[in-house]
């Protein structure tokens, strides 16, 4: 059993501090994909697609990109590069974001790894952040997709993370 589940998409400013523009949360269909409606993107102006998700890395797409005639079509699915910094993996031939970040602090590490950990010890069972393949189980299956992106130093990347650096 998978249940079905939503992201947070949302549309940012193509520049330095890119403000956030829109937001929506929208259910994502058995195949992990879906459509979103934004109402104040313009037509002709660079933005980035952010996805956001319970338990997965943030993943900015790799450039803004732009609406015409108020349509934009986006697949993060198709290739690495369509991720910034292509930060994604391939999972049956197709491009997938990270998942773990149970804590949504940007980075997938032992903090996760112990979390998954501890739910699973507890049996907890449901729609939680520590269940990364979504089945409503927190096992053994979701303890390995954490300890190996974990292992990768998997992190989130985005444009934000060239301006810190600066700033430091």
């Amino acid at each position: 059993f998978t249940a079905q589940d939503t992201i947070i998409v949302e549309l940012r400013n193509s520049s330095f501090p890119f403000a956030l523009i829109e937001e929506k949360k929208v259910l994502l269909n058995t195949n992990g994909e879906t459509s979103v409606r934004f109402n104040n993107a313009d037509n002709g102006v660079p933005y980035y697609l952010v996805i956001k998700h319970r338990n997965s890395i943030e993943t900015w797409s790799a450039n803004p990109i732009q609406f015409n005639s108020g349509f934009a079509d986006y697949d993060f699915s198709t290739t690495q590069n369509k991720a910034y910094g292509n930060n994604l993996k391939l999972i049956n031939g197709k491009w997938c974001i990270y998942s773990g970040d149970v804590n949504q602090d940007g980075f997938i590490n032992s903090t996760d790894v112990s979390l998954i950990f501890n739910s699973n010890s507890l049996g907890e069972l449901g729609y939680l952040s520590t269940d990364l393949n979504n089945d409503s189980f927190t096992e053994i299956f979701d303890l390995i997709i954490v300890f190996n992106n974990s292992s990768a130093g998997i992190q989130k990347i985005t444009p934000q993370n060239i301006y810190s650096d600066v700033e430091r």
